[in-house]
């Protein structure tokens, strides 16, 4: 059974209030930037519109107001969330609990669970599909790459490690650090090149625990991050994980309502298995939509939703139902940021505290992938701060950097 949460002492959560910290960025910057590009692509009714634009006015300086959406599934949730904060100002939160309360309050905004029109709509529905639509370049290019992992000349740990470097590198597809096919696809020897860019390189450790099993894993969990091109790479990697039969069951936890703009949904999912099936003029990419229709069909992928992966909490402070069903995985793989965020609490942790110390809370094995957008990172040695530092000030937060830690 897990424990409450890390047996290390916690330490102060990134503030929005930092001066020049990423988090005061995305409070003053990023957060307003993403309501008003809603406010131009979704073409909202005037009376959604004023809401969004009043969220916006409210930020960095307003109070947090409660949560106001009578009758949501989360309502009585939230307001517990946010009671710790009631009476500070936006500048004042922890950046994880701002950014999830933003999310939030959007869907406050646009009606997202109140009967009417807008009602279940993803009000960012629009750049999920665009998202999609523009990595078919990508797709065919993985598409091809996932037959050629399933091949019986390809030997199994370099096929694997193929997988998960290009799974990786999959969360920076919104990025172009290095010239390869469209929305992140990576060839074999740009994967060489950016494995130098790895602060952390567990990935031996992680292909060892996958295939040193035996007859294969019962049950291997994803912690699902973005749609569009990324979760194609996360299907592909089930696909592998599945007709490789290194593992019984692939169970994706996905978000349960929309939230950082891509994150995510089990009609993402749907939609994007769909997508795949109907590009017939390719036959790679409509075969591998076929495979995992029949995975679905079979319960070999199987797709579920909470809404502990829309809160503002650390992953310690999850339902107990919850961590019971995650200990039932034999391998829980962490995808994004977000999710790093939440398995570490989002707080001010040393950066050479060695992860398995803050993390034998989880209730299992566990690998984390990860393209660094953010400022907490663990599990670092000291010598290399100084040169991380030197080579790329910015490198905690401008996507070009990643992780594999296995803990």
């Amino acid at each position: 059974m897990p424990t409450n949460k890390p047996s290390l002492p916690l330490p102060n959560p990134y503030l929005c209030s930092e001066p020049g910290s990423f988090a005061e960025n995305t409070l003053l910057v990023r957060l307003p930037e993403i309501a008003r590009r809603m406010i131009v692509e979704a073409q909202f009714p005037d009376e959604i519109t004023h809401r969004l634009e009043s969220l916006i006015s409210e930020l960095p300086e307003g109070f947090v107001p409660e949560i106001q959406d009578p009758g949501a599934p989360d309502q009585h949730s939230w307001s517990q969330y946010l009671k710790p904060y009631q009476g500070l100002h936006w500048r004042d939160l922890p950046f994880f609990v701002c950014e999830n309360t933003f999310y939030r309050r959007i869907l406050q905004a646009t009606q997202y669970f109140q009967p009417g029109p807008t009602q279940f709509v993803d009000p960012f529905g629009y750049q999920k599909k665009l998202g999609l639509e523009t990595s078919l370049h990508s797709v065919q290019t993985l598409a091809a790459r996932a037959e050629a992992w399933l091949a019986p000349n390809f030997p199994p740990f370099d096929a694997l490690t193929d997988v998960i470097e290009t799974n990786l590198w999959s969360n920076r597809a919104d990025l172009s650090l290095w010239p390869a096919g469209g929305a992140g696809t990576l060839s074999n020897s740009h994967l060489a090149q950016a494995a130098g860019f790895l602060v952390v390189n567990q990935i031996s450790e992680m292909v060892s625990a996958i295939l040193n099993s035996g007859a294969g894993l019962k049950r291997i969990d994803f912690l699902i991050d973005n749609a569009g091109y990324e979760l194609v790479c996360d299907l592909a990697f089930a696909d592998y994980l599945i007709n490789r039969k290194l593992a019984g069951q692939v169970r994706f936890h996905l978000k349960a309502h929309p939230t950082f703009v891509s994150d995510a949904l089990i009609q993402d999912v749907e939609s994007t298995i769909d997508f795949l099936c109907l590009r017939q003029a390719d036959e790679k990419i409509a075969r591998l939509g076929r495979r995992l229709v029949q995975a679905v069909a079979q319960k070999k992928l199987v797709l579920t939703s909470n809404f502990f992966w829309n809160s503002p909490l650390a992953a310690w402070q999850a339902p107990v139902t919850l961590l019971n069903d995650l200990a039932k995985a034999d391998l829980v793989i962490s995808k994004g940021d977000a999710n790093y965020r939440r398995l570490l609490g989002d707080l001010r942790w040393s950066e050479t505290t060695p992860c398995e110390q803050i993390l034998a809370y989880f209730p299992t094995r566990l690998a984390a992938l990860r393209a660094l957008k953010s400022e907490v990172i663990v599990g670092l040695h000291q010598d290399q701060l100084p040169e991380l530092n030197r080579q790329d000030p910015s490198w905690r937060t401008n996507g070009k950097w990643g992780l594999v830690q296995v803990k």
